[in-house]
């Protein structure tokens, strides 16, 4: 199926100019520039299976997701995005696809919304049980009330999923399935961080904490750099040692 050859550090250089030169632009053009640096970049495997369609007793698996050029059929405010699935067998039924196709993704972010709910909620409880046992920490409990109710007064996700072909992208030896749809501009955003996490998900999590704030790292760099202090001045020990000679 479709070879892909562009650079990823030339479509980040390219991609921003695009979303507007100075940073700014509308979610939907913003998230359509992820998508074009998601180009040349494989999908995270566990996302292969996430959106993987079963149509009857056969089971399509995702092998690639990405942003494709439309004609002015897709809206300002949804992404077009080109989905490719391998597995298919020589008797399949194309047509059945776009549907099967459209259950599947309204499903995943059913799903998704269980899940983020199941951690939010977690995490308040966590928060009111810390809360209650501390009464000093009144500010950091009116924080972590404010996050949940504005959690709870987000509105949920609408896919408003629309499918545009279904087309044939294999060849003679391995058939492959290919799905043009168009997706709201949240949700095209929330499956490319099913995707394509290092690339949709900002620096910092959803916790606050920062890369160099991470335990490991900063355990690991400190011991790379007392090996690289060793490391050197037994390199200098030797060389003075040899010189003498």
């Amino acid at each position: 199926f479709r070879a892909k050859f562009a650079s990823p550090l030339h479509l980040v250089a390219g991609t921003t100019m695009q979303a507007g030169g100075d940073g700014r632009g509308s979610a939907a053009e913003l998230c359509k520039a992820k998508w074009r640096r998601a180009r040349g970049w494989p999908m995270a495997d566990s996302a292969r299976e996430s959106i993987a369609v079963a149509v009857g007793e056969h089971s399509l698996s995702a092998a690639d997701v990405s942003i494709w050029d439309c004609d002015g059929d897709v809206g300002e405010d949804a992404v077009p995005l080109e989905l490719l699935y391998v597995g298919v067998p020589k008797d399949f039924d194309e047509s059945t696809f776009g549907d099967a196709l459209k259950s599947r993704i309204h499903e995943f972010f059913q799903e998704q919304r269980r899940k983020e709910f199941r951690s939010h909620l977690t995490k308040h409880q966590d928060a009111t049980v810390r809360r209650r046992k501390d009464e000093s920490a009144s500010e950091g409990g009116d924080t972590g009330e404010e996050k949940w109710r504005e959690y709870l007064r987000r509105p949920a996700i609408e896919s408003r999923m629309r499918v545009h072909s279904v087309f044939d992208a294999g060849n003679r030896v391995r058939r492959v399935l290919g799905c043009r749809v168009s997706l709201s501009t949240q949700a095209a955003d929330e499956l490319g961080k099913l995707c394509f996490r290092h690339i949709f998900e900002d620096e910092e999590s959803d916790s606050g904490k920062k890369w160099y704030e991470d335990p490991f790292l900063g355990c690991f760099y400190s011991c790379f750099i007392i090996i690289a202090i060793v490391f050197i001045l037994w390199f200098c020990l030797l060389a003075s040692a040899i010189f003498k000679k």
